[in-house]
C-alpha cells in the first residue's frame, strides 16, 4: 500500500458521530462482511457500565443483519468478555495492543472473512484507525462516546484533531 501523503496513513474511510450513525445497509452494499470495533469510547462510554440502548440496538440489528461482528481492544479480558457477552458478541481480542494489528489479524481470522470485506470501527485514529490502515481495511472513526477521559488521552485528542482538520467525509 503506498501513501503520497503521509496523513493518508492514518485517514479514516468515513467519520461520525457514533456507531449508531453507520448504516448496515451501507456497509452491506459496499461489500462488508465483518466488522471489528473497539470496546472503550465506542461501544461504551468511559467509565460507563454498560453500552447505550441505541448502540446495543445498532450491534443486534448487525448481528440480526448476517454481519460478523468481533471486539479488540487493548482493556483486560474480563471487562471485554463482559460487555461482549452482554451484547451477544462472541468473538472478542483483549490486550490487543493496538495500533500494532496482530489482534484485528485475529479478529478477521476468526471471524472468516477477508480484509476487504472488513471494516474497523473505533474512537481512536493512533490506535484503532491505525491498525486497520496498517493491514489495507477500511476503517470508520467514530467521535468518543464520553469526552472526558482519563488526561493522558488529551494530547492524542489535540493531535488527531489537528491532523483530521481537513477531512470533510462526516457523516450525521
Amino acid at each position: 500500500m503506498k501513501f503520497r501523503n503521509p496523513r493518508q496513513l492514518i485517514r479514516p474511510f468515513r467519520i461520525v458521530r457514533s456507531v449508531n450513525a453507520i448504516s448496515l445497509e451501507e456497509l452491506r452494499s459496499e461489500g462488508i462482511r465483518g466488522i471489528v470495533i473497539d470496546l472503550d469510547n465506542t461501544l461504551i462510554g468511559w467509565k460507563l457500565l454498560e453500552p447505550a440502548p441505541d448502540v446495543a440496538d445498532w450491534v443486534r440489528d448487525a448481528l440480526d443483519s448476517g454481519f460478523a461482528i468481533a471486539i479488540v481492544s487493548n482493556n483486560v479480558r474480563a471487562w471485554v468478555k463482559s460487555v461482549a457477552t452482554r451484547l451477544g458478541i462472541i468473538t472478542f481480542v483483549h490486550t490487543a495492543l493496538k495500533p500494532l494489528p496482530f489482534g484485528v489479524i485475529s479478529a478477521v481470522k476468526q471471524l472468516r472473512v477477508r480484509r476487504k470485506e472488513t471494516v474497523v470501527i473505533g474512537d481512536q485514529l493512533f490506535a484503532d484507525v491505525l491498525a486497520a490502515k496498517l493491514l489495507g481495511i477500511r476503517a470508520i472513526l467514530t467521535e468518543p462516546i464520553v469526552t472526558r477521559e482519563h488526561r493522558a488521552m488529551w494530547p492524542i485528542r489535540a493531535l488527531e484533531r489537528y491532523l483530521l482538520r481537513e477531512t470533510t467525509k462526516r457523516t450525521p
